[in-house]
């Protein structure tokens, strides 16, 4: 009697184990690395402005305008999670949000 019910716990507490995570694309530095360092979860979107651009809308509605996005990254409803810093003193032709660069991104 004692055997099955070791099986069921261990069953459940197997499930409950979270997953791997999925590994850090770091991103090369830039010559600069300046700006308040922020944690992006969101989702890419590409808008068809100005020839069009990738933006990262975070889970609080923001819209990243990222200067590096890799291309791996660039597809349309992609969630991730990304390390920027935020570019207070950058303009861009977009204007969508926020300039970030980022240091570091991974799928969800």
């Amino acid at each position: 009697m004692r055997l099955p019910a070791l099986i069921i716990l261990f069953g459940a507490l197997a499930a409950c184990t979270p997953k791997a995570s999925t590994p850090w694309v770091v991103l090369p530095a830039t010559a600069d690395t300046t700006g308040s360092k922020l944690t992006i979860v969101g989702t890419v979107h590409y808008i068809e402005l100005e020839g069009g651009v990738y933006t990262i809308r975070s889970e609080d509605g923001i819209n990243y305008d990222p200067t590096n996005l890799p291309a791996e990254f660039s597809k349309e409803g992609l969630a991730v999670e990304a390390e920027a810093r935020k570019q207070e003193t950058m303009a861009g032709i977009h204007q969508v949000g926020p300039i970030v660069t980022l240091t570091r991104i991974r799928n969800r």
